[in-house]
């Protein structure tokens, strides 16, 4: 009898020894799920807001870029601006609604030279 008592006791410790480690794991795995994410200096602007398409962190960096140059001009401080990427890569531009495949098929000059000065200054980082 002292034996299956021996038994019985070793296989509680063997399996209490089991759930702490398997209970380790899990905090150290919820651990690193939560850790921070290192910011890329590249895209450290980037932000989707609400309401907004997909896009990648480029082209949300790129999209913040116009608005800080659109601010410039008081009646373009406004503008419904929104960048969204495309499943080939492209990017799809939003202004006040309408859709833009091409900035240079964007009416106003001021956007569209508020694009290209994005860009340029985005592939010079």
């Amino acid at each position: 009898m002292d034996t299956v008592v021996v038994f019985g006791v070793g296989m509680v410790v063997l399996l209490l020894v089991v759930v702490l480690i398997y209970a380790r794991t899990l905090a150290r795995q919820r651990r690193s799920m939560e850790a921070p994410v290192p910011a890329n200096p590249a895209v450290a602007d980037a932000r989707l807001d609400p309401g907004e398409r997909a896009s990648s962190a480029v082209a949300e960096q790129i999209e913040e870029m116009v608005r800080r140059r659109l601010e410039a001009y008081p009646d373009l401080a406004e503008v419904a601006l929104d960048f969204g990427t495309v499943r080939d890569g492209t990017i799809d531009i939003w202004v006040d609604g309408d859709q833009y495949d091409d900035p240079e098929d964007i009416p106003d000059e001021r956007i569209r030279e508020a694009i290209k000065a994005a860009v340029e200054e985005f592939n010079a980082r």
